[in-house]
């Protein structure tokens, strides 16, 4: 219960002070805004720069970016765990409270970190997608205890 009061209680200071920080998504940049562009007279050409390019990344960066784009897929678990939350919870998946707005909103910037990465990884042809794929359903299938 005193948890719930203290989230409640800064509802104002949240929608003050964090949700204008917020920009809308015409203004924010897009995964696609790096990448090639499928609709492109070059886009072949592109991916082949891409492939090219990445030949220079070392395979220990390629680990700490599968890393990450494996967490950053996992987002369905961290905003469950985030639902799960007293105070925070967003109960209809569309509350107009100022946390479930943010937990919204963080989850769209996170899918977009995990889509790029997800794409470039795709498009450089350096890694086993469908062991990556696969790793990631196992950990979203497992799900998480966040306090154990």
């Amino acid at each position: 219960p005193q948890k719930i009061e203290i989230f409640k209680s800064l509802e104002d200071w949240a929608e003050n002070n964090i949700l204008v920080h917020l920009k809308p998504v015409e203004k924010c940049w897009q995964p696609q805004d790096f990448l090639p562009d499928p609709s492109s007279e070059g886009f072949y050409e592109e991916v082949k720069e891409l492939r090219e390019r990445s030949k220079e990344i070392s395979d220990d960066y390629f680990v700490c970016l599968i890393g990450d784009m494996i967490t950053e897929e996992a987002l369905p678990t961290y905003q469950t765990m985030l639902n799960t939350l007293d105070g925070v919870r967003d109960e209809t998946g569309a509350s107009p409270t100022s946390w479930a707005i943010w937990t919204r909103a963080w989850t769209a910037e996170e899918n977009r970190h995990g889509d790029l990465l997800n794409k470039y990884l795709y498009l450089s042809g350096r890694v086993d997608m469908k062991q990556i794929e696969k790793t990631i359903q196992y950990l979203i299938g497992s799900g998480m205890v966040i306090f154990a």
